[in-house]
């Protein structure tokens, strides 16, 4: 079961970023993508806590946060 969940979010992943360019963009979103599929296949009481704690910045606002621009 966890062999086909990786491998299918591995394809996903691929999917997304060879449709976009490889651009760092795809990669964040992909990443993103990941981890809330992670949070979707924890035990029902723990779904809602881990999506709470996952990311949501923009691509773009990481990449001013990151670089130090405002």
């Amino acid at each position: 079961m966890l062999k086909n969940h990786f491998l299918g979010l591995a394809l996903f992943i691929f999917l997304t970023l060879a449709s976009s360019g490889c651009s760092r963009q795809a990669w964040y979103e992909g990443v993103k993508e990941g981890a809330r599929n992670n949070c979707r296949s924890q035990p029902p009481g723990e779904v809602e806590p881990c999506l709470i704690k996952l990311n949501t910045k923009t691509h773009e606002e990481y990449e001013k946060e990151r670089s130090g621009t405002k």
